[in-house]
């Protein structure tokens, strides 16, 4: 099965080894994210994989730098 984008675009400012906690509501475990673009290096990962993220998310950012993602 490939997923579908599920969010519209969020736009982040993200600030390296700050969490970030992406509150969407989709009522369902988010199947991952997409970056779209980003101004400066920075990857994501999730903070912790094992928790619930049927309501919100939380990534951990390894850069600093404006970003546009979608959820899937």
């Amino acid at each position: 099965m490939i997923p579908e984008i599920a969010t519209d675009v969020i736009y982040l400012l993200a600030t390296a080894g700050q969490p970030i906690t992406i509150k969407h509501g989709l009522g369902r475990q988010v199947a991952g994210y997409l970056v779209l673009w980003r101004d400066a290096p920075c990857d994501f990962t999730v903070q912790d994989p094992a928790a619930d993220c049927r309501q919100e998310l939380v990534l951990v950012p390894n850069g600093t730098a404006n970003v546009r993602l979608v959820l899937l």
